[in-house]
């Protein structure tokens, strides 16, 4: 049996403007690597590495987790580098974030949690947690070649094709809560934790006193799916009390706004069916 040696070249830049000079020299032939877990699963299935890796290791500042207030606000800011299982284990974002520490731990083994980053399941574009950092809101930071910007994460999704970035951290803002509150992460899998998801669904919905729902954000992935809102339910739940016909609706809806794809193993249907069973069972538990 025969062994597989990388062969490609690996730099170790100690700060941001060193990696992209880096990048852009040898740009194509080149890929930036965090904690590399993507590229070794890739690696095994025989898609090659590029020739030069540009590791972001020792670059500083892209690592740690820090609780901020700038006047009335308070935020989370995570450096890219940060590892999951890190993350995960945070008592501020088990405390405030928990929906993100619940994605993390659904997210392949512990080992690859001990490796992999926030920063690298973010810039894959299809990663587990980003469903539920898009109902938490989040923003990302980024050096574009100039200057770090910050960037809504569900805008940074779709234009992300379209410029080279070199992603620096994740940004979670305070978010109020209803006087009643369901918030939900479901992946459903062919099997646990090592396979991509058939489908992933998080959710946070709130409703008042009154019974009137008054903070809705749903998301959905996995798989080939990109992680996205689901705008038109949201849109249709917000400001309505549940009842047996919202739900119907709700249901309708979620059909016909997720278009995910098929596989070998499972129907684009199905997918839609059980993101639609899922949130109207969470649905149905908020209603109590």
């Amino acid at each position: 049996m025969s062994m597989r040696i990388l062969a490609a070249k690996v730099w170790t830049p100690t700060d941001i403007k060193e990696a992209w000079t880096l990048r852009e020299k040898f740009h194509l032939q080149s890929c930036f690597v965090a904690g590399g877990t993507l590229l070794q699963t890739q690696w095994e299935k025989g898609v090659p590495y590029p020739p030069q890796l540009i590791s972001l290791e020792k670059v500083e500042g892209l690592e740690g987790i820090n609780y901020k207030t700038e006047g009335t606000k308070r935020f989370l800011q995570i450096g890219a580098m940060t590892k999951l299982a890190t993350c995960r284990n945070h008592p501020v974002i088990k405390e405030k974030w928990s929906l993100l520490s619940t994605a993390i731990q659904q997210i392949a083994a512990p080992a690859i949690r001990n490796l992999g980053t926030i920063g690298g399941n973010v810039a894959y574009g299809f990663g587990d947690a980003i469903p539920a950092l898009l109902t938490m809101d989040a923003e990302v930071s980024y050096f574009d070649g100039k200057t770090i910007k910050t960037e809504k994460l569900d805008h940074w999704l779709n234009t992300r094709q379209n410029k080279e970035v070199l992603l620096t951290g994740v940004i979670l803002q305070e978010y109020r809560h209803s006087s009643f509150v369901t918030q939900f992460y479901k992946k459903v899998g062919r099997r646990e934790a090592f396979s991509g998801s058939v489908v992933t669904v998080s959710g946070v919905i709130g409703k008042n006193d009154a019974g009137v729902i008054d903070f809705v954000r749903l998301a959905v992935g996995g798989g080939d799916n990109r992680p996205h809102r689901l705008k038109a339910t949201e849109q249709l739940l917000i400001d309505q009390m549940i009842n047996p016909k919202l739900l119907r609706n709700v249901y309708e809806t979620i059909l016909n706004e997720f278009h995910p794809i098929s596989d070998v193993f499972y129907s684009d249907d199905y997918r839609r069916w059980v993101t639609a069973n899922i949130i109207i069972s969470e649905l149905s538990r908020l209603e109590g």
